[in-house]
């Protein structure tokens, strides 16, 4: 099971996600450096756990439609990849990424206009680098408003994922932000449970309230193949020892 860090970027500075609400993001304070830049929490992560491999929610594109594209490059050039939600609202607005090898394309159901264009970003970017986050708030799902989006007229998100998967999707996200930041678990266990006994071949990736290594380890239990963690590593909750032993 991958352990993946999380980098939340607001006004180019890696911030802590608080419940979804994106208003009370502050600049992150860690352990590992006194610093808020994310090249050099990246780094810091990197030296205290050997982890490369990064989950990126660039909040300036997804709030404000500014890729911050210095940004990535400066992450690539130091030798990391990453798992990338920049706010994609359609497979065109990918088209600036083209050239970026080592990042892996987020379609965050928050954003994303329907399953089209859903499938439309599998077509170009290939099924293996590009993941489908299943977007929640307190168990519902968090979709885009745009009036001719198929995924909008459903309410279970059960059935949002058969309808992701039909248009190729190989690997998930399963994300409720009510739960990012607050240490009381992912919320999303029993979605989980289910998506691995349909689709046992489905790359799933769980997160939002990873507090401490027991939460690794139930994430485990549940086959998951990859986990989102941030403020446990920061905060010491889960250590270096516990992290390799799981990754």
């Amino acid at each position: 099971m991958k352990i993946i860090p999380v980098l939340d970027i607001l006004n180019q500075t890696v911030v802590r996600g608080v419940a979804g609400q994106r208003d009370l993001y502050r600049p992150i304070q860690s352990r590992l450096t006194q610093s808020s830049q994310p090249v050099d929490i990246a780094r810091a992560l990197r030296e205290e756990f050997e982890l490369t491999e990064f989950y990126v929610a660039d909040l300036d594109a997804i709030l404000h439609q500014r890729l911050n594209l210095e940004l990535y490059q400066s992450l690539l050039e130091e030798g990391f990849t990453f798992l990338l939600d920049c706010g994609l609202r359609t497979a065109d607005d990918a088209e600036p990424l083209t050239s970026l090898e080592g990042v892996s394309i987020v379609a965050g159901l928050e954003t994303i206009e329907g399953p089209q264009e859903l499938g439309a970003l599998v077509r170009r970017w290939g099924a293996s680098q590009t993941v489908f986050s299943l977007d929640l708030k307190q168990g519902q799902p968090l979709v885009s408003s745009s009036s001719e989006n198929p995924f909008a007229a459903l309410n279970d998100p059960l059935e949002i994922a058969e309808l992701s998967l039909e248009q190729g999707v190989q690997q998930m996200i399963l994300l409720d932000l009510a739960q990012v930041g607050t240490g009381t678990g992912t919320g999303t266990e029993a979605l989980c449970r289910t998506l691995r006994s349909r689709h046992p071949a489905l790359q799933l990736i769980t997160g939002g309230g990873i507090s401490h290594t027991d939460d690794l380890i139930a994430q485990a239990e549940l086959r998951a193949d990859g986990v989102l963690v941030a403020s446990a590593l920061h905060d010491g909750r889960i250590g270096r020892e516990a992290v390799l032993s799981l990754s």
